[in-house]
């Protein structure tokens, strides 16, 4: 009797692992903004999803929007990491807009909390981060007759699904996205079968040190595998469009660091190959590992950042022109 319990319990254990990575993840139906903005019609929807609060979140962790008052040239959209905010990219984001751009910074819902171990990161979806995409991007619109779209991490995910997808992106820049995890390289659809499967879990940013652990104020300490699958089937539908077609931006910039530990390279790589099948213009860069430059390469709170070098970097391949790396050179 109890080997039979054992060979039952044993054969339904084997049983779950092949249809999480057998079973089919359906594509799900989803709307991407062709929407034009005036440059009034921008400042009125920023305001409008400015007073939007989900949660309680700090003064710091507000979204941003920095303008000279018209429409310009140029207008770029920054989009934050996993459980960071809109601060992260504060020191970026300013340079570009001292560069004559109009800037625009969103808080993703469920970011920002002064309490750094909230459970209200797993109610983030992938509706959620489609919404801040499409309405970043009819911001933007409004704001400069040219759209760059750049984010780190989860916000890399949101910048690719950007540049496949719309048709009002010039130029989507990708950073460390998080197709995948770093230690199942490749298991994209695995890891969102048992994000939906199973009951949301919550994993430390660093099971040794956890709340104590060195990081930016603005940083929770954990993370939700339910949020985290979402991201992930944010990327997966641009994995599935861009092995069929091209993506909609002008030019792509990809760029990871040798010592990231969060994020599946894999995966990373193969999308790069994806887009340049398609016949996309993907530019790429890799930090070096002398660099000692983690995950989080924009944050310059991070106690491994390298801002000024990282900034030249993308500034460097974002901007062929060089008008900004010149005023960055200047400081």
């Amino acid at each position: 009797m109890l080997l039979k319990t054992l060979l039952v319990i044993t054969g339904g254990f084997f049983l779950g692992i092949v249809l999480l990575v057998l079973w089919p993840i359906p594509s799900n139906p989803f709307f991407v903004s062709d929407r034009r903005l005036t440059y009034n019609e921008s400042l009125e929807r920023f305001q409008e999803i400015a007073r939007q609060r989900e949660i309680e979140y700090i003064d710091d962790c507000r979204p941003r929007l920095y303008t000279h008052g018209h429409r310009v040239d140029r207008a770029v959209v920054f989009y934050h990491g996993y459980t960071n905010c809109p601060r992260q990219f504060e020191s970026l984001a300013r340079l570009f807009y001292e560069s004559g751009y109009n800037v625009y910074v969103p808080r993703i819902p469920y970011h920002g909390s002064p309490d750094r171990l909230t459970s209200n990161i797993a109610k983030l979806t992938m509706s959620d981060l489609i919404d801040v995409c499409n309405s970043s991007v009819e911001i933007a619109s409004g704001l400069g007759d040219r759209v760059f779209v750049i984010g780190l991490s989860m916000g890399g995910v949101m910048s690719a699904w950007n540049a496949q997808f719309s048709e009002q992106i010039d130029t989507g820049v990708v950073l460390v996205p998080s197709f995948g995890w770093y230690f199942l390289p490749g298991m994209i659809d695995p890891l969102i079968n048992a994000a939906r499967a199973m009951p949301n879990i919550f994993f430390w940013w660093d099971p040794v040190k956890r709340e104590q652990r060195p990081s930016p104020y603005s940083m929770y300490h954990h993370f939700s595998s339910r949020g985290s699958g979402n991201i992930l089937r944010l990327g997966l539908e641009v994995f599935r469009s861009a092995q069929k077609t091209p993506p909609k931006a002008q030019r792509l910039v990809v760029m990871e660091t040798e010592l990231d530990m969060a994020v599946d390279a894999v995966s990373t790589r193969r999308i790069i190959e994806y887009w340049r099948n398609q016949g996309a213009d993907v530019n790429y860069y890799l930090f070096p590992s002398e660099l000692k430059i983690e995950h989080d390469i924009i944050d310059p709170l991070q106690p491994y950042e390298q801002a000024d070098t990282v900034y030249k970097k993308i500034i460097e391949m974002a901007e062929p022109d060089g008008r900004i790396t010149q005023g960055l050179t200047s400081r």
